[in-house]
């Protein structure tokens, strides 16, 4: 299997026959309002763009208007590719690109987020939510079904780079 602007791509089989999946995939290319962009000062060490695990593709973490965070893929190694797993057939043709696929995190506390869904493209499936800030560069994400003993963890590293396509990723 390969890993595409992927979250929890090497899920346990069992684990995805388990999920009943919230889908959020596509269900908002047209965000809520911004509070902050991630050019803004970071005064929220969770806002800004991050390189996924794979080093596939680059989410944006911004505040929306309810004070959550949502994350949107804004760049990776296959701009063209649609959302093919997507549950909803209607929404299969749909570019990834520009898709939020993490939304509803609330902040716990100073490095804990957590109450949010994130949606893995490679599955079509949406999990449960826990993020972690490990520092000022890197983000512990753990996806799960019911209980978080039951998922798969990533560690996103902050994004830097000047260009939003990435080479390919080396799986």
């Amino acid at each position: 299997m390969t890993c595409r602007v992927s979250w929890p791509c090497l899920m346990l089989g069992t684990l995805a026959l388990l999920s009943a999946a919230h889908p959020i995939a596509a269900a908002e290319t047209a965000s809520p309002v911004l509070v902050q962009s991630a050019a803004q000062p970071q005064s929220q060490p969770i806002l800004g763009r991050w390189l996924t695990e794979p080093r596939d593709g680059i989410i944006e973490i911004t505040q929306a208007a309810d004070g959550s965070y949502q994350g949107r893929i804004i760049g990776g190694d296959s701009p063209h590719r649609t959302d093919a797993k997507n549950p909803d057939a209607s929404k299969r043709s749909a570019l990834l690109l520009g898709q939020i696929i993490l939304q509803d995190l609330t902040l716990k506390s100073p490095d804990h987020w957590s109450g949010g869904a994130i949606y893995d493209p490679d599955s079509g499936h949406t999990y449960s939510l826990n993020v972690e800030l490990l520092d000022a560069d890197h983000l512990k994400l753990r996806g799960f079904i019911g209980i978080s003993l039951f998922g798969r963890t990533q560690v996103w590293e902050r994004y830097t780079g000047t260009t939003l396509v990435l080479p390919p990723a080396r799986h």
